[in-house]
């Protein structure tokens, strides 16, 4: 192992997780919108039940910008 790897291993471990996710599911919902990704390819990478956990948990924390993208994502592919 690299110095370099040696440094970075342990700031990916800090990285917060839930920041990277969310993020993410705004590409996820942008990429739907565009046409380039199917419902049916969300709905198997992206289970239901993970989005109202992550919802609840961002309610909790009254992150309410991040709950848009989530309760976004929950009526366009679930409903």
């Amino acid at each position: 192992m690299t110095p370099e790897e040696f440094y970075w291993k342990d700031k990916v471990k800090n990285l917060d997780l839930t920041e990277v996710r969310l993020n993410s599911l705004g590409w996820v919902l942008d990429c739907y919108n565009r046409g380039t990704i199917r419902k049916r390819t969300i709905k198997q990478l992206i289970p239901k039940g993970s989005l109202e956990n992550l919802l609840t948990q961002m309610e909790d924390l009254e992150r309410y910008e991040d709950c848009i993208t989530i309760k976004e994502l929950l009526d366009i592919i679930y409903i």
